[in-house]
C-alpha cells in the first residue's frame, strides 16, 4: 500500500464490502417502532441479536475457506447469500421470520468483513496495515453516515421493507464489482489444504496464544460498548426525546463522521508513532467518557445534546484505537490470516452480541440503563488491554 492521499481501488473495494455489516444494522434503525407496530410484538433488538450471531458463525466458516480456496470465491459467494437474507428480511409476514432471515443476511454479509481484513493482512506489515485499517474504517464509516438517514427517509415514504431491498441491490453491485475489479490475495501455493482437522487446530492454536485472545476480547468489547447504544437508542431516544424516524437517523449518522474523524485522527498519529504506542495512549478514554454519561444520566435529566456529545466522544475514542488493535492482533498470523481474521472477528460479534442481548434484556428506555451497559464494555476492554500488556512484558 503506498503512501499517497488517495486509497487503491482495492481498498475502497474491500471497503464498500466490509460496509454491508454496518449498512445492514443502521439502515433499518429508524423502522424499529414500525416493525414492532406492524408484526403487534416487542423485542425487535433480538432481530440485530440474530444478525450478530449470523457473523459469529459465518466468520468461523469463512476464514478458513479463504486461506485455503482464495479470497474471491467465498466473498461471491456470501454476497450472493446476502442478497437472498435481505430479500427474505423484506418479504418477512412476523417477527420470527424476519430474525431467521437476519441470520441467513448475515452469513453472507460477513463474507467482506472477515476476508477483508485477510486481504489487508495480505497486502501490508504491521504498520500499513494500521494505516489500512484506518482508512478502511473511513470508508466504513460512511456506512452509519449515510444508512440511518436514508433508511429515516425510506422508512417515512416506503416503509421498512423497502430498507433491505435497498440493501439487496446494493449486494448485487458489489458481485459484478468483485469480479473485475479485485485481485487474488491468496498466493496458491502457500494455501493450507481445507480440512476440519486442520482448521480446527488452527483455531485452537490461536485461542491459545494470550496476546492474540486479548486483542480479541478488547475489540469486543470495545465495539460492543458502541452496538449497546445503536440497539438500544431507537427506543431510547424516540421515547424520551419524540423524534421522528428521519430525524433520529439523523442524528444515528452522527456516528459515522464520528469514525471518519477517528479515522483521520488515527492516520496522523501513525506518521510518527507506532500502532502499539496509539493504542496505550488512548485506551483509557473510552471509560472516561462513559463514566461521565452514566454519572450524569443519574444525577439529571440530560437534554439531547449532552448525550450526544458524550455518546459522539466515546465513539470517537473507540475509533482512535480500533485500527491499531487489528493490525496488532493480525500481525503474527500471516500463514493462516484467514483463520485469525475470523476468529478475531467471531469474538467481536460474540460480545457484542452479548451486549445486545444485554440490552435486550436490561433496557427500560432510559439513558443510564444504557450508559451502564456501555461503560461496563470499556472498562473491560482497558482490563483486556492491561492482560495483555503484561503477557508482553512477561514474553507470552
Amino acid at each position: 500500500m503506498t503512501h499517497s492521499r488517495r486509497p487503491p481501488l482495492w481498498l475502497l473495494l474491500v471497503g464498500a464490502m466490509t460496509a454491508l455489516g454496518p449498512v445492514s444494522i443502521d439502515m433499518y434503525l429508524p423502522g424499529f417502532p414500525a416493525i414492532e407496530q406492524e408484526f403487534a410484538s416487542r423485542g425487535v433488538e433480538g432481530t440485530m441479536a440474530a444478525f450478530l450471531l449470523g457473523l459469529v458463525v459465518g466468520q468461523l466458516i469463512y476464514g478458513p475457506l479463504s486461506d485455503s480456496l482464495g479470497r474471491k470465491p467465498p466473498l461471491a459467494f456470501g454476497l450472493v447469500l446476502y442478497v437472498i437474507g435481505s430479500l427474505g428480511c423484506a418479504f418477512s409476514t412476523d417477527m420470527v421470520m424476519l430474525t431467521a432471515m437476519r441470520v441467513l443476511q448475515a452469513l453472507g454479509g460477513c463474507a467482506g468483513m472477515v476476508i477483508g481484513r485477510a486481504i489487508v493482512r495480505d497486502r501490508c506489515e504491521p504498520h500499513e496495515a494500521a494505516r489500512a485499517f484506518s482508512t478502511l474504517m473511513m470508508i466504513v464509516a460512511l456506512g452509519p453516515v449515510l444508512a440511518p438517514a436514508v433508511g429515516g427517509v425510506i422508512v417515512e415514504h416506503l416503509g421498512w421493507r423497502a430498507t433491505f431491498m435497498v440493501q439487496a441491490a446494493l449486494a448485487v453491485v458489489l458481485i459484478f464489482t468483485l469480479r473485475y475489479a479485485l485481485e487474488e490475495t491468496r498466493e496458491a501455493a502457500t494455501a493450507p489444504p481445507l480440512h476440519l482437522i486442520n482448521t480446527l487446530r488452527d483455531y485452537a492454536g490461536l485461542l491459545r496464544d494470550g496476546q492474540f485472545l486479548g486483542y480479541s476480547l478488547m475489540m469486543g468489547f470495545a465495539m460492543g460498548a458502541m452496538f449497546t447504544y445503536v440497539t438500544g437508542a431507537p427506543n431510547a431516544l424516540t421515547h424520551l426525546y419524540q423524534l421522528s424516524p428521519q430525524q433520529f437517523g439523523a442524528l444515528i449518522g452522527l456516528n459515522g463522521l464520528s469514525f471518519m474523524a477517528a479515522s483521520r485522527l488515527n492516520m496522523i498519529g501513525l506518521r510518527s508513532r507506532a500502532p502499539a504506542e496509539l493504542l496505550s495512549r488512548y485506551i483509557w478514554v473510552p471509560p472516561l467518557f462513559g463514566g461521565a454519561l452514566l454519572i450524569l444520566s443519574l444525577l439529571l435529566q440530560l437534554p439531547l445534546w449532552g448525550v450526544v456529545s458524550l455518546q459522539l466522544m466515546m465513539f470517537i475514542s473507540i475509533g482512535r484505537i480500533n485500527p491499531n488493535i487489528a493490525a496488532l492482533a493480525l500481525a503474527p498470523h500471516g500463514r493462516n490470516a484467514g483463520a485469525a481474521s475470523a476468529l478475531l472477528g467471531a469474538t467481536q460479534s460474540l460480545v457484542t452480541m452479548l451486549a445486545g442481548l444485554a440490552v435486550a434484556v436490561f433496557s427500560d428506555d432510559t439513558i443510564t440503563t444504557l450508559a451502564a451497559i456501555m461503560t461496563s464494555c470499556t472498562v473491560l476492554a482497558w482490563l483486556s488491554y492491561l492482560w495483555v500488556r503484561r503477557l508482553a512484558r512477561a514474553g507470552q
